[in-house]
Protein backbone atom coordinates (compact mmCIF):
# COMPACT_ATOMS: atom_id res chain seq x y z
CA UNK A 1 0.00 0.00 0.00
CA UNK A 2 2.84 2.30 0.94
CA UNK A 3 4.68 1.73 -2.42
CA UNK A 4 1.29 2.54 -4.54
CA UNK A 5 1.10 5.66 -3.08
CA UNK A 6 4.30 6.63 -3.44
CA UNK A 7 4.16 5.78 -7.22
CA UNK A 8 0.42 7.77 -7.33
CA UNK A 9 2.08 10.87 -5.40
CA UNK A 10 5.47 10.65 -7.90
CA UNK A 11 3.57 10.15 -10.61
CA UNK A 12 1.24 13.28 -9.86
CA UNK A 13 4.17 15.63 -8.85
CA UNK A 14 6.03 14.49 -11.86
CA UNK A 15 2.84 15.27 -14.56
CA UNK A 16 2.10 18.38 -12.41
CA UNK A 17 5.25 20.01 -13.15
CA UNK A 18 5.55 18.78 -16.60
CA UNK A 19 1.74 20.20 -17.24
CA UNK A 20 2.70 23.78 -15.98
CA UNK A 21 6.05 23.73 -17.70
CA UNK A 22 4.12 22.93 -21.24
CA UNK A 23 1.37 25.99 -20.02
CA UNK A 24 4.06 28.28 -19.68
CA UNK A 25 5.71 27.04 -22.78
CA UNK A 26 2.74 27.65 -24.62
CA UNK A 27 1.79 31.12 -22.88
CA UNK A 28 5.54 31.97 -24.16
CA UNK A 29 4.63 30.37 -28.14
CA UNK A 30 1.81 32.43 -28.03
CA UNK A 31 3.60 35.82 -27.27
CA UNK A 32 5.83 34.88 -30.46
CA UNK A 33 2.28 35.03 -33.09
CA UNK A 34 2.67 38.98 -34.25
CA UNK A 35 1.65 38.22 -37.42
CA UNK A 36 0.19 35.72 -40.40
CA UNK A 37 3.50 33.94 -40.59
CA UNK A 38 4.23 33.67 -37.03
CA UNK A 39 0.82 32.72 -36.50
CA UNK A 40 1.06 29.94 -38.84
CA UNK A 41 4.66 28.83 -37.71
CA UNK A 42 3.99 29.35 -34.00
CA UNK A 43 0.90 26.98 -34.40
CA UNK A 44 2.44 24.29 -35.83
CA UNK A 45 4.83 24.44 -33.25
CA UNK A 46 2.63 24.69 -30.39
CA UNK A 47 0.92 21.18 -31.38
CA UNK A 48 4.15 19.62 -31.62
CA UNK A 49 4.91 20.85 -28.14
CA UNK A 50 1.93 19.68 -26.77
CA UNK A 51 1.92 16.25 -28.79
CA UNK A 52 5.42 15.88 -27.14
CA UNK A 53 4.07 16.31 -23.70
CA UNK A 54 1.06 13.73 -24.73
CA UNK A 55 3.92 11.31 -25.17
CA UNK A 56 5.88 12.19 -22.02
CA UNK A 57 2.76 11.63 -20.13
CA UNK A 58 1.74 8.64 -21.79
CA UNK A 59 5.11 7.06 -21.47
CA UNK A 60 5.05 7.93 -17.33
CA UNK A 61 1.66 6.50 -17.40
CA UNK A 62 2.69 2.98 -18.46
CA UNK A 63 5.58 2.91 -16.36
CA UNK A 64 3.70 3.55 -13.46
CA UNK A 65 1.34 0.60 -14.21
CA UNK A 66 4.06 -1.63 -14.52
CA UNK A 67 5.54 -0.41 -11.57
CA UNK A 68 2.09 -0.72 -9.38
CA UNK A 69 1.99 -4.41 -7.75
CA UNK A 70 0.08 -7.13 -9.65
CA UNK A 71 -2.20 -6.97 -6.83
CA UNK A 72 -3.46 -4.05 -7.78
CA UNK A 73 -4.84 -4.55 -10.96
CA UNK A 74 -7.34 -1.38 -11.66
CA UNK A 75 -4.03 0.65 -10.95
CA UNK A 76 -2.85 -1.29 -13.42
CA UNK A 77 -5.33 -0.78 -15.69
CA UNK A 78 -6.52 2.68 -15.60
CA UNK A 79 -2.80 3.89 -15.49
CA UNK A 80 -2.49 1.31 -19.09
CA UNK A 81 -5.93 2.84 -20.14
CA UNK A 82 -4.35 6.73 -19.51
CA UNK A 83 -1.06 5.92 -20.66
CA UNK A 84 -2.34 4.19 -24.52
CA UNK A 85 -4.80 7.11 -24.49
CA UNK A 86 -2.17 9.95 -24.21
CA UNK A 87 0.88 7.93 -26.57
CA UNK A 88 -2.00 7.43 -29.22
CA UNK A 89 -2.95 11.41 -28.97
CA UNK A 90 0.30 12.10 -29.09
CA UNK A 91 1.68 10.41 -32.28
CA UNK A 92 -1.60 12.00 -34.01
CA UNK A 93 -0.43 15.00 -33.16
CA UNK A 94 3.20 14.64 -34.12
CA UNK A 95 1.94 12.32 -37.20
CA UNK A 96 -1.33 14.16 -38.57
CA UNK A 97 -1.90 16.54 -40.81
CA UNK A 98 -5.44 17.67 -39.28
CA UNK A 99 -3.59 18.46 -35.99
CA UNK A 100 -4.02 22.09 -35.23
CA UNK A 101 -4.62 24.72 -32.09
CA UNK A 102 -8.35 24.62 -32.13
CA UNK A 103 -8.67 20.66 -32.26
CA UNK A 104 -6.40 21.06 -29.20
CA UNK A 105 -8.58 23.12 -27.36
CA UNK A 106 -12.12 21.64 -28.69
CA UNK A 107 -10.05 18.07 -26.98
CA UNK A 108 -8.71 19.69 -23.77
CA UNK A 109 -12.07 21.32 -23.44
CA UNK A 110 -13.99 18.11 -23.27
CA UNK A 111 -11.32 16.76 -20.67
CA UNK A 112 -12.05 19.95 -18.78
CA UNK A 113 -16.08 18.98 -18.56
CA UNK A 114 -15.61 15.40 -17.93
CA UNK A 115 -13.02 16.14 -15.04
CA UNK A 116 -14.99 19.01 -13.52
CA UNK A 117 -17.98 16.41 -13.90
CA UNK A 118 -16.21 14.24 -12.06
CA UNK A 119 -15.01 16.77 -9.33
CA UNK A 120 -18.47 17.44 -8.62
CA UNK A 121 -19.61 13.99 -8.19
CA UNK A 122 -16.39 13.25 -6.32
CA UNK A 123 -17.25 16.30 -3.77
CA UNK A 124 -21.33 15.01 -3.34
CA UNK A 125 -19.52 11.88 -1.43
CA UNK A 126 -17.43 14.02 0.99
CA UNK A 127 -20.10 14.69 3.51
CA UNK A 128 -17.74 13.83 6.28
CA UNK A 129 -15.06 16.40 4.39
CA UNK A 130 -16.95 19.72 4.23
CA UNK A 131 -13.76 21.62 3.99
CA UNK A 132 -12.44 19.11 1.14
CA UNK A 133 -16.06 19.12 0.05
CA UNK A 134 -16.00 22.76 -1.33
CA UNK A 135 -12.65 23.27 -2.40
CA UNK A 136 -13.35 19.88 -5.13
CA UNK A 137 -16.94 22.00 -5.59
CA UNK A 138 -14.79 25.10 -6.50
CA UNK A 139 -12.27 23.21 -8.46
CA UNK A 140 -14.39 21.14 -10.40
CA UNK A 141 -17.07 24.66 -11.14
CA UNK A 142 -13.73 26.26 -12.70
CA UNK A 143 -12.51 23.34 -14.80
CA UNK A 144 -16.14 22.84 -15.80
CA UNK A 145 -15.79 26.67 -16.80
CA UNK A 146 -12.14 26.52 -18.29
CA UNK A 147 -13.74 23.67 -20.56
CA UNK A 148 -16.26 25.58 -21.86
CA UNK A 149 -14.64 28.55 -22.87
CA UNK A 150 -11.85 25.74 -24.62
CA UNK A 151 -14.59 24.42 -26.20
CA UNK A 152 -15.65 27.99 -27.67
CA UNK A 153 -12.10 28.35 -28.44
CA UNK A 154 -12.71 26.56 -31.34
CA UNK A 155 -13.99 30.25 -33.24
CA UNK A 156 -11.06 31.88 -31.88
CA UNK A 157 -8.04 32.68 -33.89
CA UNK A 158 -5.04 30.18 -33.48
CA UNK A 159 -3.25 32.73 -30.88
CA UNK A 160 -6.29 32.96 -28.85
CA UNK A 161 -7.26 29.54 -28.47
CA UNK A 162 -3.46 28.83 -27.93
CA UNK A 163 -3.69 31.14 -24.72
CA UNK A 164 -6.89 29.43 -23.62
CA UNK A 165 -4.86 26.17 -23.81
CA UNK A 166 -1.75 27.33 -22.18
CA UNK A 167 -3.92 28.90 -19.00
CA UNK A 168 -5.80 25.52 -19.00
CA UNK A 169 -2.71 23.20 -18.97
CA UNK A 170 -1.20 25.09 -16.33
CA UNK A 171 -4.00 25.48 -14.36
CA UNK A 172 -4.61 21.50 -14.51
CA UNK A 173 -0.62 21.36 -13.96
CA UNK A 174 -1.00 23.22 -10.57
CA UNK A 175 -4.43 21.11 -9.69
CA UNK A 176 -2.49 17.95 -10.61
CA UNK A 177 0.61 19.19 -8.26
CA UNK A 178 -1.44 20.04 -5.70
CA UNK A 179 -3.24 16.44 -5.29
CA UNK A 180 0.04 14.93 -5.57
CA UNK A 181 1.63 17.19 -2.71
CA UNK A 182 -1.72 16.36 -0.65
CA UNK A 183 -1.39 12.73 -0.48
CA UNK A 184 2.20 13.04 -0.27
CA UNK A 185 2.16 14.29 3.12
CA UNK A 186 0.46 12.05 5.29
CA UNK A 187 2.47 9.38 3.40
CA UNK A 188 6.17 10.77 3.46
CA UNK A 189 6.68 9.62 7.24
CA UNK A 190 5.02 6.32 7.43
CA UNK A 191 7.50 3.54 6.19
CA UNK A 192 10.40 3.78 4.10
CA UNK A 193 9.93 2.59 0.98
CA UNK A 194 10.19 -1.15 0.54
CA UNK A 195 8.92 -1.68 4.06
CA UNK A 196 6.65 -4.50 4.45
CA UNK A 197 4.19 -5.33 7.22
CA UNK A 198 3.59 -8.52 8.71
CA UNK A 199 -0.27 -8.78 9.07
CA UNK A 200 0.21 -11.32 11.43
CA UNK A 201 2.58 -9.73 13.90
CA UNK A 202 1.87 -9.22 17.16
CA UNK A 203 2.18 -6.10 19.68
CA UNK A 204 3.24 -7.71 22.92
CA UNK A 205 1.60 -6.87 26.19
CA UNK A 206 2.86 -5.60 29.09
Amino acid sequence: MVREARIHTTVLIIEGLLMIGLGLTLFWVSTTMTNIFFEATGSIVAVLITATGLLLVGVIDCIAGLAVHRNHRRELHVYLLLGITSLVAGLFFWLSTWGSVQLLALLAGLQGLVWGGWDLHFASRLHAHPRERMIMRILGGITILLGLLLIAGMELTSRGALVLLAGYSTYIGIYILMIGLYIHRPWKKVLPLGTRVNPLARTPIG
